[in-house]
Protein backbone atom coordinates (compact mmCIF):
# COMPACT_ATOMS: atom_id res chain seq x y z
CA UNK A 1 0.00 0.00 0.00
CA UNK A 2 0.78 3.88 -0.82
CA UNK A 3 1.92 5.76 2.26
CA UNK A 4 -0.62 7.46 3.24
CA UNK A 5 -1.46 11.20 3.33
CA UNK A 6 -0.41 11.73 6.66
CA UNK A 7 -0.05 10.95 10.73
CA UNK A 8 -2.25 11.38 12.94
CA UNK A 9 -0.53 12.24 16.33
CA UNK A 10 -2.15 14.09 19.21
CA UNK A 11 -1.53 17.39 18.15
CA UNK A 12 -3.27 16.50 14.82
CA UNK A 13 -6.33 14.98 17.06
CA UNK A 14 -6.56 18.55 18.59
CA UNK A 15 -6.77 20.39 15.60
CA UNK A 16 -9.03 18.06 14.02
CA UNK A 17 -11.47 18.36 16.87
CA UNK A 18 -10.83 22.24 16.55
CA UNK A 19 -11.61 22.19 13.02
CA UNK A 20 -13.89 19.51 12.34
CA UNK A 21 -15.62 20.42 9.58
CA UNK A 22 -18.78 22.34 9.82
CA UNK A 23 -19.53 20.79 13.29
CA UNK A 24 -19.93 23.89 15.24
CA UNK A 25 -20.75 27.75 13.67
CA UNK A 26 -21.53 30.56 15.65
CA UNK A 27 -21.51 34.21 15.28
CA UNK A 28 -21.88 37.70 17.41
CA UNK A 29 -25.08 39.84 16.95
CA UNK A 30 -23.40 41.88 14.61
CA UNK A 31 -19.98 42.99 12.43
CA UNK A 32 -19.85 46.70 10.80
CA UNK A 33 -23.04 47.58 11.40
CA UNK A 34 -24.84 44.67 10.08
CA UNK A 35 -26.77 42.37 11.66
CA UNK A 36 -25.35 38.64 11.57
CA UNK A 37 -27.37 35.47 11.02
CA UNK A 38 -27.42 34.88 14.33
CA UNK A 39 -30.38 38.40 15.20
CA UNK A 40 -33.60 38.10 14.31
CA UNK A 41 -33.42 41.38 13.20
CA UNK A 42 -32.12 40.08 9.65
CA UNK A 43 -35.97 39.24 9.21
CA UNK A 44 -37.18 43.22 10.04
CA UNK A 45 -38.63 45.80 7.40
CA UNK A 46 -39.31 42.32 5.86
CA UNK A 47 -42.83 40.89 5.50
CA UNK A 48 -42.06 37.84 8.02
CA UNK A 49 -40.79 40.17 10.60
CA UNK A 50 -44.25 38.86 12.68
CA UNK A 51 -43.74 35.64 11.93
CA UNK A 52 -39.78 35.99 12.67
CA UNK A 53 -41.00 37.48 16.28
CA UNK A 54 -43.43 34.67 16.91
CA UNK A 55 -40.62 31.75 15.80
CA UNK A 56 -37.72 33.60 18.23
CA UNK A 57 -40.50 33.47 21.17
CA UNK A 58 -41.18 29.99 20.04
CA UNK A 59 -45.48 31.33 20.21
CA UNK A 60 -46.47 28.21 18.04
CA UNK A 61 -50.35 29.38 18.10
CA UNK A 62 -49.33 32.91 17.06
CA UNK A 63 -47.32 30.51 14.27
CA UNK A 64 -49.87 28.36 13.19
CA UNK A 65 -52.02 31.66 12.89
CA UNK A 66 -49.94 33.34 10.98
CA UNK A 67 -48.91 30.85 8.43
CA UNK A 68 -52.28 30.04 8.10
CA UNK A 69 -53.35 33.33 6.63
CA UNK A 70 -50.33 33.90 4.77
CA UNK A 71 -48.68 30.12 4.18
CA UNK A 72 -46.09 32.02 1.61
CA UNK A 73 -44.57 33.54 4.28
CA UNK A 74 -43.27 30.18 5.38
CA UNK A 75 -40.24 29.91 2.98
CA UNK A 76 -39.54 33.78 2.76
CA UNK A 77 -35.99 34.34 2.81
CA UNK A 78 -34.27 37.17 4.23
CA UNK A 79 -32.85 39.52 1.64
CA UNK A 80 -28.88 39.05 2.58
CA UNK A 81 -28.62 35.29 3.78
CA UNK A 82 -31.30 33.69 1.83
CA UNK A 83 -32.51 32.17 5.32
CA UNK A 84 -35.46 30.81 6.00
CA UNK A 85 -37.35 31.27 9.34
CA UNK A 86 -36.71 27.57 9.72
CA UNK A 87 -33.14 27.28 8.91
CA UNK A 88 -33.22 29.84 11.44
CA UNK A 89 -35.27 28.45 14.11
CA UNK A 90 -33.27 25.10 13.67
CA UNK A 91 -29.52 27.18 14.22
CA UNK A 92 -30.49 29.21 17.01
CA UNK A 93 -32.24 25.96 19.03
CA UNK A 94 -35.63 27.14 18.64
CA UNK A 95 -37.32 23.55 18.51
CA UNK A 96 -40.96 24.43 19.13
CA UNK A 97 -40.36 26.39 16.26
CA UNK A 98 -39.15 24.70 14.14
CA UNK A 99 -41.78 22.02 14.36
CA UNK A 100 -44.46 24.26 14.24
CA UNK A 101 -43.19 25.96 10.88
CA UNK A 102 -42.83 22.02 9.57
CA UNK A 103 -46.44 21.13 10.60
CA UNK A 104 -47.59 24.16 8.73
CA UNK A 105 -45.98 23.60 5.35
CA UNK A 106 -42.65 24.85 5.41
CA UNK A 107 -39.82 23.74 3.07
CA UNK A 108 -37.01 22.02 4.62
CA UNK A 109 -34.74 22.01 1.57
CA UNK A 110 -33.96 25.45 1.34
CA UNK A 111 -30.48 26.51 0.96
CA UNK A 112 -29.21 29.71 2.60
CA UNK A 113 -25.94 31.72 1.49
CA UNK A 114 -23.94 32.78 4.18
CA UNK A 115 -22.42 36.10 3.17
CA UNK A 116 -18.89 35.73 4.94
CA UNK A 117 -17.94 32.32 3.41
CA UNK A 118 -20.83 32.01 0.91
CA UNK A 119 -21.32 28.84 1.74
CA UNK A 120 -24.75 27.07 1.53
CA UNK A 121 -26.44 25.26 4.63
CA UNK A 122 -29.96 23.60 4.95
CA UNK A 123 -31.80 22.98 8.22
CA UNK A 124 -30.89 19.65 8.21
CA UNK A 125 -26.89 20.45 7.44
CA UNK A 126 -26.71 22.46 10.27
CA UNK A 127 -28.95 20.11 12.60
CA UNK A 128 -25.93 17.78 11.59
CA UNK A 129 -23.44 19.36 12.93
CA UNK A 130 -23.74 21.85 15.71
CA UNK A 131 -25.89 24.75 16.11
CA UNK A 132 -25.02 28.02 15.72
CA UNK A 133 -25.56 29.28 19.60
CA UNK A 134 -24.31 26.00 20.48
CA UNK A 135 -21.41 26.29 23.28
CA UNK A 136 -20.95 22.24 24.76
CA UNK A 137 -21.20 20.25 21.67
CA UNK A 138 -24.48 18.63 22.11
CA UNK A 139 -25.04 15.61 19.80
CA UNK A 140 -28.71 15.04 20.65
CA UNK A 141 -30.06 14.10 16.83
CA UNK A 142 -33.74 15.36 17.38
CA UNK A 143 -33.49 18.31 15.16
CA UNK A 144 -32.04 15.74 12.56
CA UNK A 145 -34.78 13.51 12.93
CA UNK A 146 -37.52 15.93 13.24
CA UNK A 147 -36.20 17.11 9.63
CA UNK A 148 -36.01 14.43 8.41
CA UNK A 149 -39.56 13.12 9.64
CA UNK A 150 -40.91 16.26 7.21
CA UNK A 151 -38.61 15.32 3.76
CA UNK A 152 -35.20 16.70 4.74
CA UNK A 153 -32.91 15.50 1.84
CA UNK A 154 -30.27 13.60 3.71
CA UNK A 155 -28.76 13.61 0.49
CA UNK A 156 -28.35 17.39 0.12
CA UNK A 157 -24.11 18.07 -0.98
CA UNK A 158 -22.72 20.98 -0.66
CA UNK A 159 -21.46 22.64 -3.47
CA UNK A 160 -19.09 24.37 -1.64
CA UNK A 161 -16.77 27.91 -2.27
CA UNK A 162 -12.85 28.84 -1.74
CA UNK A 163 -14.15 29.94 2.01
CA UNK A 164 -16.21 27.50 2.87
CA UNK A 165 -17.46 24.11 3.47
CA UNK A 166 -15.33 22.14 0.62
CA UNK A 167 -17.76 21.05 -2.37
CA UNK A 168 -18.90 17.53 -2.42
CA UNK A 169 -19.18 17.50 1.10
CA UNK A 170 -22.33 15.75 2.52
CA UNK A 171 -24.37 15.81 5.20
CA UNK A 172 -23.43 12.52 6.02
CA UNK A 173 -20.00 13.62 6.17
CA UNK A 174 -20.83 16.81 8.10
CA UNK A 175 -22.22 14.45 11.28
CA UNK A 176 -18.99 12.49 11.64
CA UNK A 177 -18.09 13.75 15.01
CA UNK A 178 -21.32 15.05 15.88
CA UNK A 179 -22.88 12.73 17.42
CA UNK A 180 -23.24 8.91 16.24
CA UNK A 181 -27.51 8.91 16.60
CA UNK A 182 -27.41 11.98 13.88
CA UNK A 183 -24.94 9.70 11.65
CA UNK A 184 -27.27 6.75 12.23
CA UNK A 185 -30.33 8.49 11.55
CA UNK A 186 -29.19 10.34 8.48
CA UNK A 187 -28.03 6.26 7.38
CA UNK A 188 -31.59 5.29 8.14
CA UNK A 189 -33.52 7.86 6.17
CA UNK A 190 -31.12 6.80 3.28
CA UNK A 191 -28.16 8.91 2.57
CA UNK A 192 -25.64 7.49 0.89
CA UNK A 193 -22.76 6.31 2.74
CA UNK A 194 -20.69 5.24 -0.06
CA UNK A 195 -21.31 9.25 -1.89
CA UNK A 196 -17.71 10.76 -2.71
CA UNK A 197 -16.42 13.87 -2.94
CA UNK A 198 -13.83 14.54 -6.12
CA UNK A 199 -11.18 13.66 -4.26
CA UNK A 200 -12.67 9.94 -3.68
CA UNK A 201 -13.39 10.99 0.17
CA UNK A 202 -16.29 9.51 1.60
CA UNK A 203 -17.87 9.28 5.35
CA UNK A 204 -16.04 6.32 6.41
CA UNK A 205 -12.37 8.12 5.29
CA UNK A 206 -13.36 10.74 7.36
CA UNK A 207 -14.78 8.48 10.44
CA UNK A 208 -11.45 6.54 9.90
CA UNK A 209 -9.66 10.01 10.71
CA UNK A 210 -11.78 11.41 12.98
CA UNK A 211 -10.41 12.37 16.09
CA UNK A 212 -11.54 12.74 19.89
CA UNK A 213 -11.99 9.73 22.63
CA UNK A 214 -11.20 6.29 20.84
CA UNK A 215 -14.15 4.82 21.89
CA UNK A 216 -16.52 7.66 20.37
CA UNK A 217 -13.90 8.36 16.99
CA UNK A 218 -14.53 4.31 16.93
CA UNK A 219 -18.25 4.20 16.95
CA UNK A 220 -18.05 6.45 13.59
CA UNK A 221 -15.95 4.05 11.56
CA UNK A 222 -17.81 0.41 13.39
CA UNK A 223 -21.27 1.75 12.23
CA UNK A 224 -20.40 3.07 8.53
CA UNK A 225 -17.76 0.21 7.95
CA UNK A 226 -18.52 -2.94 10.26
CA UNK A 227 -22.03 -2.52 10.19
CA UNK A 228 -23.30 -1.16 6.74
CA UNK A 229 -20.70 -2.29 5.13
CA UNK A 230 -19.41 1.23 4.10
CA UNK A 231 -16.52 0.49 1.00
CA UNK A 232 -13.56 0.90 2.00
CA UNK A 233 -11.52 -0.87 -0.83
CA UNK A 234 -11.03 1.96 -3.03
CA UNK A 235 -8.40 4.51 -2.87
CA UNK A 236 -8.75 8.48 -1.93
CA UNK A 237 -6.50 11.49 -3.12
CA UNK A 238 -5.73 14.78 -1.85
CA UNK A 239 -8.07 17.04 -1.36
CA UNK A 240 -5.63 20.41 -2.12
CA UNK A 241 -1.79 20.20 -3.20
CA UNK A 242 0.94 22.28 -2.12
CA UNK A 243 4.09 22.40 -3.78
CA UNK A 244 5.64 19.39 -5.65
CA UNK A 245 3.15 17.37 -4.45
CA UNK A 246 1.59 14.99 -7.04
CA UNK A 247 -2.73 15.54 -6.97
CA UNK A 248 -2.72 11.85 -7.93
CA UNK A 249 -1.04 9.85 -5.73
CA UNK A 250 -2.91 7.24 -3.91
CA UNK A 251 -3.84 6.68 0.00
CA UNK A 252 -5.66 4.07 0.71
CA UNK A 253 -8.34 3.99 3.72
CA UNK A 254 -6.70 0.69 5.79
CA UNK A 255 -3.47 2.53 5.83
CA UNK A 256 -5.69 5.36 8.34
CA UNK A 257 -6.59 2.24 10.50
CA UNK A 258 -2.84 1.49 11.29
CA UNK A 259 -2.82 4.66 13.33
CA UNK A 260 -5.13 3.69 16.15
CA UNK A 261 -3.57 2.37 18.70
CA UNK A 262 -5.54 1.05 21.14
CA UNK A 263 -5.72 -1.00 24.15
CA UNK A 264 -5.73 -5.10 23.15
CA UNK A 265 -8.49 -6.78 24.36
CA UNK A 266 -10.80 -3.13 24.90
CA UNK A 267 -13.59 -2.61 23.58
CA UNK A 268 -12.33 -0.29 21.15
CA UNK A 269 -9.96 -3.16 20.50
CA UNK A 270 -13.00 -5.05 19.51
CA UNK A 271 -14.24 -2.65 17.26
CA UNK A 272 -11.30 -1.88 15.46
CA UNK A 273 -10.80 -5.91 15.06
CA UNK A 274 -14.45 -5.62 13.49
CA UNK A 275 -13.79 -3.17 11.28
CA UNK A 276 -10.52 -5.02 9.73
CA UNK A 277 -12.33 -8.15 9.53
CA UNK A 278 -14.69 -5.95 7.16
CA UNK A 279 -11.53 -4.62 5.36
CA UNK A 280 -11.05 -8.37 4.31
CA UNK A 281 -14.45 -9.14 3.47
CA UNK A 282 -13.52 -6.35 0.66
CA UNK A 283 -10.02 -8.12 -0.52
CA UNK A 284 -8.30 -5.89 1.76
CA UNK A 285 -5.63 -7.21 4.25
CA UNK A 286 -5.13 -5.09 7.49
CA UNK A 287 -2.14 -7.14 8.62
CA UNK A 288 -0.20 -6.59 5.64
CA UNK A 289 0.12 -2.81 5.67
CA UNK A 290 3.01 -1.08 7.03
CA UNK A 291 3.21 0.25 10.58
CA UNK A 292 4.13 3.79 10.03
CA UNK A 293 7.42 5.28 11.42
CA UNK A 294 6.04 7.44 13.98
CA UNK A 295 2.97 4.91 15.54
CA UNK A 296 6.26 2.33 16.02
CA UNK A 297 7.86 4.68 17.98
CA UNK A 298 4.96 5.60 20.06
CA UNK A 299 3.73 2.11 19.98
CA UNK A 300 7.77 1.46 21.99
CA UNK A 301 6.85 4.15 24.03
CA UNK A 302 3.57 2.99 25.38
CA UNK A 303 4.72 -1.02 25.43
CA UNK A 304 8.88 -0.48 25.75
CA UNK A 305 8.77 -4.39 27.13
CA UNK A 306 6.47 -6.04 25.03
CA UNK A 307 5.90 -3.67 22.36
CA UNK A 308 7.04 -6.85 20.02
CA UNK A 309 4.07 -8.60 20.75
CA UNK A 310 1.72 -5.45 20.82
CA UNK A 311 2.32 -5.45 17.00
CA UNK A 312 1.25 -8.35 16.10
CA UNK A 313 -2.10 -7.96 17.31
CA UNK A 314 -3.07 -4.01 16.84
Amino acid sequence: MNKKLFFITPMLLILFSVLLSGCHSQESESVKGEYKMTNINIFKDTPVWELAIAVKEQNTAAIEKLAKDKPELLNYQDPKYKLTLLLWAVGMEKYNSAEALLQCGADPNIASVRYETYSEETPLSVAAGFSWVDTVAKKDPKYVKLLLKYGADPNWIYIGHEHGMKPGTSILMQSIGCGIEKTKALVEAGADINHKMKSGKTAAVKALFAGGPALERNAYAHYLIAEKKAKVSEPYYRSETYGNEDPNEKFFPVDILRDWIVAIGSQEYKMKMEIVEEFAWQGVNYWDTKIPSDRLKEIKKIHPNTWEEYIKQY
